[in-house]
């Protein structure tokens, strides 16, 4: 969410792993900081004023990402969710990220909304729109959908990415008043099919009727998990044909729960499993209940974090910019579920006198000398810019 409108979701990105064919993983070596550069910030579409959480994911080789809220001029807009590509994939001078739509490299217009509203949500909206009848507690409401983690899928020829549902604009004190951001109604899936450049929420299968249910508009067959009890929100890696995902994260404790579901049955959710701990020889274990997940020590920051696995250190490097500090940390593990290191700092954001820089995301395709070099994107309020931030990291001599 714009800091000038909202706030943010805290998510977690993962990005993909490698297949290690039965082999036991070397292990994981120990990283160090040795410089950093501020380099100049994504130019954008020239329509565009600004734009939240931008996560992406490498396909194809190009670089697909996708944003939450943006604000555009000329014409002048508001949008829940946009996308855009490019094939600059050499962040070292900056990044040219002008396309207006996650499919080519088309900047002729300004983008559109990626993510379109159902039928449903639109007769709702459209049912409840000024002037409404007496007493109406819906009137005004506006629904929305932002992206959080992305994923590339390349077996399926897509892109995944969650999404959390959420509805705003009604009066104070109704179900779907505006507030500072809005209600929560659930947490769902959508894909883009790089074939034919289609973009679809995905269906559940085995949906909980608890949650699809209790939408404003009647039923949503698209949401996976209730608010506060997703994982789609979380972090998603690829890695042996399963995707894993953070979510239930505690900022307090700093600390997200982990689960997994095969990447060909992501819509299915009694196909999910939920990690609950390691057995006396350091094997995870899964159950079925996801009231069972424990944290992992993953730490999660202001909007959200990145995981990606890092060739060169024989493991995961989780980053993330701390709540109200900005400060990008980053800490490393041999496994997905952990052991996670203490968090160190990276580098401090630009000042801000407008809240605070937040939604800092590695982006993995741009990472270079095996994952030593990675560049960070950040949102800054200030000047509504997508910064954009190079580390070198090092290994320790041992």
């Amino acid at each position: 969410m714009l800091a000038v409108v909202g706030t943010a979701v805290a998510l977690t990105t993962v990005a993909a792993t490698p297949a290690t064919a039965g082999t036991a993983a070397p292990p994981v070596r120990t990283l160090g900081v040795t410089t950093t550069a501020q380099l100049p910030p994504l130019r954008q579409n020239a329509h565009v004023i600004g734009r939240d959480n931008g996560q992406s994911a490498g396909y194809a080789g190009r670089s697909v990402w996708i944003f939450d809220d943006t604000m555009l001029r000329n014409p002048d807009d508001f949008l829940a969710n946009t996308g855009a590509v490019t094939s600059d994939l050499d962040a070292a001078d900056g990044i040219d990220l002008e396309s207006n739509n996650p499919f080519t490299e088309d900047s002729s217009t300004a983008p559109k909304q990626l993510l379109p509203l159902t039928d449903a949500e639109r007769r709702f909206q459209d049912a409840h729109a000024a002037p409404c009848a007496t007493g109406d507690e819906y009137c005004g409401t506006l629904f929305a959908d932002w992206p959080g983690p992305v994923v590339a899928d390349p077996a399926r020829h897509r892109i995944i990415f969650s999404y959390g549902k959420l509805c705003r604009g009604a009066p104070d004190g109704t179900p779907c008043a505006s507030g500072f951001v809005g209600t929560a109604l659930g947490t769902g899936f959508a894909e883009l099919d790089m074939r034919t450049h289609k973009v679809s929420r995905i269906t559940v299968e085995h949906p909980d009727p608890a949650v699809i249910g209790a939408q404003p508009e009647g039923s949503d067959p698209t949401l996976m998990f209730a608010p506060g009890k997703e994982f789609a929100s979380g972090s998603m890696v690829l890695k042996d044909g399963m995707i894993y995902t953070y979510g239930r994260c505690d900022t307090t404790a700093n600390s997200c729960a982990l689960a997994r579901v095969p990447a060909a049955r992501i819509q299915d959710r009694l196909a999910w499993r939920y990690y609950t701990g390691t057995a006396g020889d350091g094997t995870p274990v899964w159950s079925t209940d996801p009231d069972k997940a424990v944290p992992v020590g993953a730490g999660n920051g202001a909007a959200g974090s990145t995981i990606q696995y890092v060739p060169a250190l024989h493991g995961y490097l989780n980053t993330f910019m701390g709540f109200y500090d900005n400060v990008g940390r980053y800490q490393t593990a041999p496994e997905p579920w952990g052991p996670w290191t203490t968090p160190k700092a990276m580098f401090t954001g630009l000042p801000t006198d407008q809240l605070w820089d937040y939604a800092m995301f590695a982006h993995p395709e741009y990472s270079r000398r095996g994952g030593l070099t990675q560049y960070f994107t950040y949102y800054r309020p200030q000047d509504t810019s997508q910064q954009l931030v190079r580390v070198d990291f090092d290994l320790a001599k041992n």
